[in-house]
């Protein structure tokens, strides 16, 4: 693991040794540790430390970029030499203003306050799930993974920036003849990891799950999990809640600012300093993050961006850029929606007939600008009869577009989860209306 103090000499020296007209540098990694288990046994214990040192160069209009993993002295010369080079061939971009200037920091930075995990620890909750699918007959698979991470930005225009936080992430996937079930968690400390609820969830769906009977197609209220649900919500947050898509027009809010498009109980949000995600306090051109409003009572308010879409349009960046160069910056990375007042428990008893759905997969848009979706259920498929699950079904494709969902959404659960890969989602359980399955499967 790097020190702040050799991470700022690096980008200094980056931002010191280029005469371009803006500069700018940013180095992302730190280090992680992972205990795999397949088939029953514990198959890999490995750990490595890797950093990515990304420059920027303008030169007018004109930007180069490059990237190295090696911090000699003559690596970072050559990398700020091989951006500098690029840049002379590249064509103006009419719509670049200037790199990010600085801001003062209005908000407290979050606590992470994660631990380093030992590999005897990750073994242990790792074989406590082994050893309870092998009571009920299954094959547990997943891992245990801990990482720290190191997110540093500096430019020539006085913007510095250094963030690290430790996560920990224990996922379960659980294999019957016919049943499968899947549970994850991720939490900023170990300590906060329920490996009991991990081992509930993810064997109790897949002993559930056994034997399960076909249904016809057609349209179902359903009771989505939060994986089922973020699953809708990340297509929505790259296809529309972003300028980009707003420009491109890809985004089903373009035209509809102002006006109310989803259910009157979508509430929506990003906000970088949200306890209920995992914080990232600025983004990756050192912008701090801004609380984005995208519906309020169903209502479009807004969308993010970063400062290339932000000078463009006349608007100040809400702190939503990716690692650049990227095709898809700006993007939402601290996503939340808030529930309501009901269990789980009892929405599942609202339905009178109906699907619960533990997860999608194999998603894939088919109209984005309408947000249509189609993909699979996995993980667990149960009927819903008056008020009770009472028995597992065959996974089904659905084809539904996400706009019509979240306007049939009749409820949203007070529990709720938080997802992460590299961003981060927090989302309640959704009881949906008239959701389309368009054909039944054989497993």
């Amino acid at each position: 693991m790097m020190t702040k103090e050799i991470i700022n000499d690096i980008l200094n020296k980056v931002v010191n040794s280029t005469k371009a007209d803006q500069v700018e540098a940013v180095i992302l990694g730190g280090d992680s540790y992972l205990t795999g288990f397949a088939n029953n046994y514990i198959h890999r214990n490995v750990g490595e430390s890797n950093y990515a040192l990304s420059v920027r160069v303008a030169v007018g209009k004109k930007i180069g970029s490059a990237s190295v993993s090696e911090f000699s002295p003559d690596a970072i010369k050559a990398v700020v030499e091989h951006a500098e080079q690029i840049v002379k061939f590249q064509k103006e971009n009419r719509n670049f203003e200037s790199f990010a200037k600085p801001e003062e920091e209005t908000r407290e930075i979050p606590e992470t306050g994660g631990k380093k995990v030992s590999p005897n620890l990750r073994a242990e909750y790792a074989k406590r799930i082994i050893d309870e699918a092998k009571k009920f007959g299954l094959i547990a698979s997943g891992m245990f993974q801990t990482d720290t991470t190191q997110i540093a930005v500096k430019n020539s225009l006085g913007v510095s920036r250094f963030f690290e936080f430790a996560t920990a992430t224990l996922k379960s996937v659980v294999m019957g003849n016919n049943s499968s079930g899947y549970s994850v968690q991720t939490a900023f400390d170990v300590k906060d990891i329920n490996v009991d609820k991990i081992i509930e969830e993810s064997i109790g769906v897949a002993d559930r799950g056994r034997n399960p009977e076909s249904i016809e197609p057609g349209k179902y209220e359903v009771i989505l999990t939060p994986y089922a649900l973020a699953e809708f919500i990340g297509h929505m947050s790259y296809l529309s809640l972003n300028e980009r898509a707003v420009e491109d027009g890809t985004s089903f809010v373009a035209e509809s600012f102002g006006k109310k498009v989803l259910g009157d109980n979508i509430n929506l949000y990003d906000d970088g300093f949200s306890p209920k995600t995992i914080p990232l306090p600025f983004d990756f051109e050192g912008v701090p993050k801004k609380r984005v409003v995208f519906f309020e009572k169903g209502v479009a308010k807004d969308v993010v961006y970063d400062t290339l879409y932000a000078y463009k349009n006349g608007r100040a960046s809400t702190g939503h850029s990716l690692p650049q160069p990227s095709s898809f910056s700006p993007y939402p990375m601290n996503i939340v929606m808030e529930g309501e007042n009901s269990s789980k428990d009892e929405m599942i008893n609202h339905v009178e007939r109906g699907l619960y759905v533990q997860r999608f997969w194999y998603t894939n848009p088919m109209d984005p600008k309408h947000l249509l979706i189609t993909g699979m259920t996995r993980d667990g498929l149960f009927l819903i009869e008056n008020g009770k699950i009472v028995k597992p079904v065959k996974n089904m494709r659905f084809t539904e577009s996400i706009i019509t969902a979240l306007n049939n959404c009749l409820e949203l659960s007070k529990e709720y989860k938080t997802m992460y890969e590299m961003s981060s989602m927090t989302v309640p359980y959704a009881r949906i209306k008239d959701f389309t399955f368009t054909s039944g499967t054989e497993f």
